[in-house]
């Protein structure tokens, strides 16, 4: 069957996710200003949207609220256009072409917390196109505020809008967009030696032909109207990485970024908390040695600087990959009731477009992650691995081990709330001797979750298949080679439509190897939290490494 012959939305509920969230219907993309209300205790979550649509354009935000961030509701409904809460050109003459990735927060522009207001700040874009290696006409992107005063429902533009007009002078930019603004007391700090609550707002930003920037701006407690430019945060050299294989690639232009701190939590409940900061980026225009795509979701971690009382920039010295699937655009907000970072991200269809008016949509969002500091301790270094830069900070110890410090990520404990009415089975511990050995777990749902604990020896590979016919003509298989250390998705046989992507996907994932005692040492197991939903498939490995990518079955025991 051609696929294009088929008639608009034939194919809305063959590979359609049921638990992850996506809008109603049409295009969707980036994740925009998700933030916590504590006057109405919901959560929100915005996204661009085109509505009526399967490709992108005329760039919309889409609204949803949630009590537990697994569960939503469209706001208002999900029918025709009732779930836009920001579209182009309305109230705004400089968003005629689209109203571009942003931050949202329960705050009036004033600084009021407590009356229930909330302060949108976003990209508002006059001209299109505009490309980081491409065409850029001056003036295409500004930054606009707007309020709510019904919980983020309906919004009032603001009259003197844009409230950022342009870039530094005399850059030639490769885009400035996605604010994203915050309290953020470290800076403080530094500037003022006390916290001053002033909010900070960063731009992904870059200049041409020299590499990509994030932009720091500065306003006060009571004015979120009057930014003030402080200067690059973060500023490096084109396809910067800090290490080649297991880092990524900081590209050429930045998109998306978000700053944000995180506590070092010790399990002892101890008072010696140090605090992280990092930066989560999507970048363009990446090395694609390593990668499906030039956009790549990173991470960095630095120090910061104040080189002249008022620049402050960021030192790195730590660099990993967010997710080294298809998840791109990662955004967002600090979580009051957790006392946790929470993040989405955009997973993008990997149909090539093909037969995307029968599929009537396109893109889903990652299920909710938390990211934390993770820390191992009495850690060996071996072969050297940690000597060289990379996702990971090290401590050494005085008994020649070193204590590893990475940036953790894991899905929401809610998540557990899918498994009611669900059908749970639980595997003994099996031994596996040769690759020819095999299980089946019997699983006959497209939408499945899978734990599973692995001792892995050095030299052997493990893993599962998945959505296979009972053929074998169709099948999707992750397995983790612990001597090359790379966790391989392989989607040769996903599917037997040959137009959508098949390529795999290599995510570089290490076993840390700790030292028990003098003349022990112990490599640690494989930790796989797996989520199915359909087509949507998202690996989390111990709790640092993911991949995000679709698959597309076409037979019916698949």
């Amino acid at each position: 069957t051609n696929l294009t012959n088929l008639a608009d939305n034939s194919l809305f509920t063959t590979w359609r996710p049921v638990y992850h969230f996506a809008s109603p219907n049409s295009w969707m993309n980036d994740p925009c200003g998700p933030y916590y209300n504590p006057k109405t205790q919901t959560y929100h979550l915005y996204y661009q949207v085109q509505p009526g649509y399967v490709e992108w354009g005329n760039i919309s935000w889409g609204h949803a609220k949630s009590r537990d961030m697994i569960f939503w509701d469209d706001v208002i409904s999900w029918q025709g256009y009732n779930y836009v809460a920001l579209a182009p050109g309305i109230g705004n003459n400089q968003s005629v072409l689209g109203v571009f990735t942003g931050a949202t927060l329960p705050v009036s522009p004033t600084g009021d917390t407590t009356n229930g207001t909330v302060t949108v700040i976003y990209t508002s874009v006059k001209y299109l196109p505009i490309s980081w290696n491409g065409y850029y006409k001056q003036g295409s992107e500004t930054q606009s505020l707007a309020v709510s005063y019904d919980d983020g429902i309906t919004y009032q533009q603001y009259a003197n809008n844009p409230i950022l007009v342009s870039p530094p002078n005399g850059w030639n930019i490769t885009g400035w967009r996605d604010p994203k603004f915050e309290q953020m007391p470290q800076i403080d700090m530094i500037l003022y030696g006390s916290n001053e609550n002033n909010y900070y707002l960063t731009i992904s930003s870059g200049i041409r032909g020299v590499g990509p920037r994030l932009l720091l701006y500065q306003a006060s407690p009571t004015n979120l109207t009057n930014w003030t430019y402080l200067g690059p945060l973060v500023s490096v050299a084109g396809n910067y990485t800090l290490n080649e294989i297991w880092s990524g690639s900081l590209g050429y232009n930045f998109e998306v970024s978000n700053a944000f701190s995180l506590l070092e939590k010790y399990a002892d409940g101890g008072d010696n908390q140090t605090v992280h900061l990092f930066v989560s980026l999507g970048t363009e225009g990446g090395n694609t040695t390593l990668h499906q795509s030039n956009h790549w979701s990173v991470w960095i971690e630095g120090n910061l600087n104040n080189a002249n009382n008022s620049n402050i920039t960021m030192n790195i010295i730590a660099n990993g990959v967010s997710d080294w699937g298809d998840a791109y655009a990662f955004n967002s907000f600090y979580d009051p009731v957790g006392d946790r970072r929470i993040f989405y991200g955009w997973v993008m269809e990997a149909n090539n477009g093909y037969g995307e008016r029968a599929f009537g949509y396109n893109g889903q969002l990652t299920l909710p992650r938390e990211v934390f500091v993770q820390v191992y301790k009495n850690v060996v270094n071996v072969n050297g691995t940690f000597s060289q830069g990379g996702p990971w900070t090290i401590v050494p110890n005085d008994n020649g081990t070193c204590t590893f410090k990475t940036l953790g990520v894991r899905p929401i404990k809610e998540t557990i709330n899918l498994r009611q009415n669900s059908t749970a089975t639980t595997f003994t511990t099996q031994t596996f001797n040769q690759m020819t050995n095999f299980t089946s777990m019997n699983i006959t749902s497209s939408n499945f979750e899978l734990v599973a604990t692995m001792n892995i020896s050095q030299n052997a590979t493990a893993g599962f298949v998945f959505r296979r016919s009972s053929d074998g003509q169709e099948y999707t298989t992750l397995i983790y080679d612990p001597v090359s250390q790379y966790l391989i998705l392989d989607r040769t046989y996903s599917s037997l439509i040959t137009q959508f992507t098949k390529t795999n996907i290599y995510a570089k994932h290490g076993l840390l190897t700790t030292k028990i005692n003098v003349n022990q040492s112990q490599m640690e197991n494989l930790y796989l939290h797996i989520f199915v939903d359909n087509s949507l498939v998202e690996i989390y490995a111990n709790e640092r490494t993911v991949i995000s990518t679709h698959i597309y079955p076409t037979l019916s025991d698949s």
